[in-house]
Formats: C-alpha cells, structure tokens, sequence
C-alpha cells in the first residue's frame, strides 16, 4: 500500500509553550492518542455525476468533506449545495489544468487576461507539467484569487484549500503563493507530493511546518489498485491508521453515461474509479471498521476553528 505523508501549513501563532506539547489532536479537542480522519472528497462541479454522487456520500456515507472547483461547468450546483447545507464541509479546489479530451475548461479571468495559463484552444494546459513549464506567477495569483473570491462571493464558507492535480505546488514559487494565500484567507492548505523540506529556497522551507504528532498520514488509492483492489486499500488504510489526524482522498462519481463520455480514454480516476469510490464510502464494511479501529471521523471546519480561527 503506497501512503503519502501529509503536511499542512501553520500560519497561525502556535507558538506557546503550552501548544508545543500537545499532539495535533489535543489540539483540536481530542485525546493524546485519538485517530482522527478526514475523508474528504475531490472535484465537486466537474459534473453532475460527481455532485450527486459525493453529496449523497456526505449526507450518508462516511465522506467528511469536499471542494469545489470554480471554473467547471457544474459548480453553481456545488455552490447551491454549500448555500442550503452550511455544515458541509467545502473548500475551494484549485484549478489550473483541465485533464480530459473532449471536456476542457479554462480561467474564470478569461484566456486573454491570463494567457499564460492556457494552450492554443484557450483551455487550461491538460497537465501539471505543462502548466509549470508555461505559467506566469502574477497570472496564477490573479487566476486563483479569482477562483477563492468567486467562491465567497457565492456564498461559500470555505473551510480549507487544495488543488486540482497538485498543480499548486509545481513550483517553489506558486508553493509559496499557495502557503501565502492560506495565511490570508486564514485556512488551512492541503499538501501532497512536493512539500518543501528539501527546496533550496530558504523561504519555502521557513513556510514549510509539519503538522505535530506523530503518524499523520495521507492516503489515496493508487493505479495499481484499480480495478479491483481499491476497497482493500481503503480498507487496509483504515485498520492501519496511526494515532494523528489523517486525510483519505477521494473522487466520487457513477459510473454512468455522463461521467463516461467525460472520462474517455482516462480509465485511471474514469467513471468506473469514481463508482469503486462511491461504492466504497457508502458500504457497511467501511463504517464498520471506522468503529472497530476507534477511528474519529473530522473534518477542515474542526481544523479551521480550533487552529486558524483563534488566531485571526
């Protein structure tokens, strides 16, 4: 089972002797040797598949969160969810890549005002290496303002950020507009793949704080899982859980016409991947093993209040 580390960016004033001892998960509430979980959901407004599908696992699965991405076609229907259902957990997902063939997206600011982050059709490039090799800082911080103030603008009471394939941390510089953007907007940011520690720029690695306590974990499913072994490695993830506050990443959806046509050729993360996910989260076996483990499922909004809230 491949398990990524977890790293989320404190820009908030933990300094006291007091909070120096204390595990993350005193922190937030709970005790010293809790396991906490965020199962959080990825992709809201890519489609209504998507939105159905990850809606109906918060309200009765064991998904905790999700974010929205502001520029897809069906993200009003994710914003009209947060604004009727406010204890959602939301955040805002970050996008500057539209990975897919025939369903392609761009920047809310538009292809002219932000050419850098566009290929010749004027959609978003289709991937996190292109996007890197061609993207303009200033254009990336205007986009993503955009996106994060369209967001509350909506209506939205976002708890956190994370971003669309990783694309916010390509580089040390847009990593640090990322980091700095969470201690602005005063939430937390999701890491993944690249953190920092080992950049030669001395400010990443200043912005770079590794969450307190011990065995903090992220965990999504891999290639190698799909098709057949992702409820095992979900299930398995579950009954190894350490002590810490812990993320499982997913992206749910169904498997039906719609989701089909807009995965074409992407079986990796494709309508079948997105249906294995859903399945998941709403099985009895998942639930029941969450309560054998003594896991306790969390979500941004505990995060938020108890860590960032108290500091603005």
């Amino acid at each position: 089972m491949k398990r990524l580390p977890l790293f989320i960016l404190f820009f908030v004033a933990l300094q006291s002797s007091a909070h120096e001892h204390l595990t993350i998960q005193e922190q937030l509430g709970y005790p010293a040797d809790a396991k906490l979980l965020i199962i959080h959901a990825d992709d809201l407004g890519v489609a209504h598949s998507q939105n159905m599908a990850s809606f109906q696992a918060m309200e009765e699965g064991i998904i905790t969160s999700a974010s929205v991405m502001m520029p897809t076609p069906w993200a009003k229907e994710a914003v009209l969810y947060a604004i009727e259902n406010p204890e959602a957990d939301i955040g805002v997902h970050i996008t500057l890549t539209a990975e897919w063939d025939t369903y392609r997206w761009g920047p809310m600011l538009g292809a002219d005002t932000t050419p850098s982050l566009v290929d010749e059709h004027g959609h978003f490039h289709a991937s996190v290496a292109a996007f890197a090799q061609n993207a303009k800082l200033e254009e990336v911080e205007a986009e993503v303002r955009a996106q994060i103030e369209a967001a509350r603008e909506a209506g939205i009471e976002f708890t956190h950020l994370d971003g669309h394939m990783g694309s916010m941390l390509a580089t040390d510089e847009i990593a640090q507009l990322y980091f700095r953007l969470g201690k602005e907007y005063g939430v937390p940011v999701r890491l993944h793949q690249h953190h920092g520690q080992d950049s030669e720029n001395a400010e990443l690695r200043e912005a770079v704080v590794q969450m307190p306590g011990k065995a903090t974990s992220m965990h999504g499913a891999s290639p190698s899982d799909f098709p057949d072994g992702m409820a095992e490695s979900y299930n398995d993830y579950l009954r190894q859980l350490q002590p810490g506050l812990n993320l499982l990443v997913l992206h749910l959806g169904f498997d039906d016409a719609e989701m089909q046509a807009i995965t074409v050729n992407h079986p990796l993360w494709g309508s079948q991947w997105r249906q294995a996910d859903f399945d998941w989260s709403m099985s009895e076996e998942a639930k029941a093993i969450v309560e054998e483990e003594g896991i306790i499922l969390v979500d941004w909004r505990l995060v938020k209040e108890k860590l960032f809230d108290k500091a603005h």
